[in-house]
This record gives structure tokens, C-alpha cells and sequence, in this order.
């Protein structure tokens, strides 16, 4: 049961122009379930070139038995649940006329139907569905994949981590999605239910570990588990989501930070501490890789289980600040806490505005005064 509505695969493909009745059991009716046709969900109407209709899905509400849907585009057929709505079991929905796509499910499709038949099911869209996660892409690119049983192996093994830093259970209440276009509204990928993407990198996502640069897509699932009582606007946007892609490349792919990406090179990670202690730690300038090196920095020292505990102190944590200055503070007192340690002079050091109230609070813990910005003092 998840917290915000839910698309529910069917493995069915709607021809564009086409039509078709799908027939609901009656508790479902009138209670705000909707059908989809349409994986592609980004708009463009408010852009200047198009490479795609700017609107390509279409919506209907299951207000009857039994629902006529369509759509000009075409599309794969979902279920879309409500926020917080159990099916019950046995629940049978009748799809009267629609095209088989290739869909594999974990735990249900056998790597021998995958070969023997259901990888080369007509429909232009297909769906690789796993543990957390569900991928969406063009047919063209899995008429070759012979393993998906591997694929949906490392794609666990990434999921359960994400869910693992975040201190969550490892089973997700609502499996992620990656859908591929043509055109997406903003970025190479950009976050959100679905994660879109550019079609032409869809296949990395097929690609097994050795052969491929998880960045792009972990940095993507990271945004997805950022949380603004942790969150410092404008700054950690772009950084506190990377905490889970090099979390992920270091326990999952066994990467070395450097070898996984250049930025995280020791020289490019001294070259910006000096740049931003030279700049006179400016809080206007602590971002992306900048705001990365800090959270880097107590990594290396309390190792990832203090993350873990970090993250998970703040899942029933109350009255937390909404204003930026609060907000910091609240971390400093709950990461100092969460290590037994006074971080606030190696906060202090960063640039970040600590008060003097969080300072007494702390006051009894023991300093670290050997911090890596010690220093630059």
C-alpha cells in the first residue's frame, strides 16, 4: 500500500487509434481508480521543439463496470491505484482486446518463455519488472536479452541498497520506475514517478555490472529519497542524492569513488576545498560536488552506518525547523549525536551558520578537533 498513487502493469499494448472495453469488479468502482494508456508521461506543451506529441498519455476514470478507453498515440495499459488502496485478493480485471508487449516479472516469468516466446510479443513497448524496481523501453531494445533473471538480480541488489542507506525496510511500498523517450521535459534524466529518460541510454539500464556507468540513473533513484527536513534549498539538490550513487557504487559494484567517477578524485576533491576555503566559504557557493565533500568527509570518518542511523533518527523525528538556518542546526545536533561527537567546529568550518544555542547543546559530547577542514583554520 503506498502513500501516492501506483501504476499497475498489465503486459498489454493499446494500437494507436484503437479501442477497448475493460471490465472492473465492483469494489473498484467509483473509488478513484484510473486507467492509463501511455507510459510516456512527460508534457511538453510549453516547449518550442517537440520530437514527440507534447501529450501522448490519456487518462479515464473507472466510474463503471465496465470502461471504453483509447488513445490516438497508443500505449501500454496500466491500472493506476489511488494512495493507500489495497486490492483485495482474487480481484479479476477482463482487458476484451489489447496486444501482448514483452513483460517479464520476476518471481512469475521463467528465463525459458522470456526466450521461447514472450520477448518477441509484437507490442513497441516493453516492461522488465523486478523486486522495487520497473523498467520501461522500447521493444527494439530487449529482442536480444537472453538474462533478464541477471538483470533483475543487480537492479535488486541496487534497490535494496537504496532502501538500506536510507534505513527503510527493503521491500518498497511502491516499486520506482524508469521510463525511455524521445524527449523528456528536462534534463539527460530527471526524477520523479516516473524517472524519465533518453531513449538511446535505455539499454544501459540492461547492462551488467563491469559493463556500465550506474551514475546517471543511482544519482536519479537518489533524488527520489531525498527529504526536505534534510534539505538545505538551493544547496544540496544536487549533492545529498549522490550520497546513495556512491554508497551504491562502492557496496554493490565494488567501485572505488575515483575510478566510479573523475570528481570524486582526490587531487578534484582538494582542488574544490581550496577553491571554496580561497572564495571565504561563501554558503552561496556550497553546492553540487562542494556540498558533497562535507557529507564525504564524515563518511570517511563514522564510516555509512551513521548515515543509516542519521537517516533513520529523522523518520519519526517532529517539530523539525521549516527555515534553512534551523534546519541546519537540527542536522549538526542529530549527526553530532547520532557519532557521540561536537561536530559543530567542522560545521563551523564549512561556512555553515551555527548557533550558539546548538554549541551548548552539544557542549558535552567530545569535540572532533582533527577534523579534515581543521587546516584551513
Amino acid at each position: 500500500m503506498a502513500d501516492h498513487e501506483e501504476w499497475i502493469s498489465t503486459g498489454l499494448y493499446l494500437s494507436p487509434g484503437m479501442k477497448t472495453d475493460i471490465e472492473f469488479p465492483p469494489h473498484l468502482v467509483g473509488k478513484n481508480w484510473m486507467v492509463q494508456i501511455g507510459c510516456q508521461s512527460d508534457n511538453f506543451r510549453k516547449k518550442d521543439v517537440l520530437k514527440r506529441a507534447p501529450v501522448v498519455c490519456e487518462r479515464f476514470p473507472v466510474d463503471d463496470d465496465i470502461v471504453q478507453v483509447w488513445n490516438l498515440w497508443g500505449g501500454l495499459i496500466y491500472l493506476v491505484a489511488p494512495p493507500k488502496f489495497q486490492v483485495q485478493r482474487g480481484a479479476e480485471i477482463v482487458v476484451r482486446t489489447a496486444v501482448q508487449a514483452p513483460y517479464y516479472k520476476s518471481g512469475e516469468t521463467t528465463v525459458y518463455h522470456w526466450l521461447m516466446s514472450i520477448r518477441g510479443y509484437p507490442a513497441p513497448w516493453a516492461e522488465l519488472e523486478f523486486e522495487n524496481l520497473i523498467i520501461t523501453l522500447n521493444s527494439e531494445f530487449i529482442r536480444d536479452l537472453e538474462r533478464p533473471d541477471l538483470v533483475a538480480e543487480q537492479w535488486d541488489a541496487v534497490m535494496r541498497g537504496m532502501a538500506d542507506l536510507a534505513a527503510k525496510p527493503a521491500k518498497f511500498p511502491r516499486k520506482e520506475r524508469f521510463v525511455a523517450d524521445v524527449q523528456i521535459s528536462a534534463g539527460f534524466m530527471h526524477a520523479g514517478y516516473p524517472i524519465m529518460m533518453q531513449a538511446p541510454s535505455a539499454p544501459d539500464l540492461l547492462k551488467l555490472t563491469g559493463k556500465k556507468d550506474p551514475w546517471g540513473p543511482i544519482h536519479e533513484l537518489g533524488h527520489n529519497q531525498q527529504l526536505h527536513v534534510w534539505e538545505f534549498s538551493s544547496h544540496t539538490g544536487e549533492a545529498t542524492n549522490n550520497l546513495w550513487s556512491v554508497f551504491i557504487l562502492e557496496t554493490v559494484y565494488g567501485l572505488q569513488w575515483s575510478d566510479a567517477l573523475g570528481e570524486l578524485k582526490p587531487s578534484n576533491r582538494s582542488r574544490r576545498i581550496q577553491d571554496y576555503i580561497k572564495g571565504g566559504r561563501k554558503l552561496e557557493d556550497w553546492s553540487v560536488f562542494v556540498a558533497l565533500e562535507t557529507y564525504l568527509q564524515l563518511q570517511e570518518k563514522f564510516g555509512w552506518d551513521a548515515f543509516k542511523r542519521f537517516f533513520g533518527a529523522y523518520h519519526n523525528m517532529e517539530g523539525v525547523p521549516h527555515d534553512k538556518t534551523g534546519k541546519m542546526n537540527t542536522f549538526v545536533e542529530t549527526f553530532s549525536k547520532v557519532v557521540n561527537r561536537n561536530l559543530t567546529s567542522f560545521f563551523k568550518a564549512w561556512g555553515w551558520p551555527i548557533e550558539a544555542a546548538t554549541e551548548e547543546k552539544l557542549s558535552g559530547l567530545p569535540a572532533w578537533s582533527d577534523h579534515p577542514m581543521a587546516q584551513y583554520a
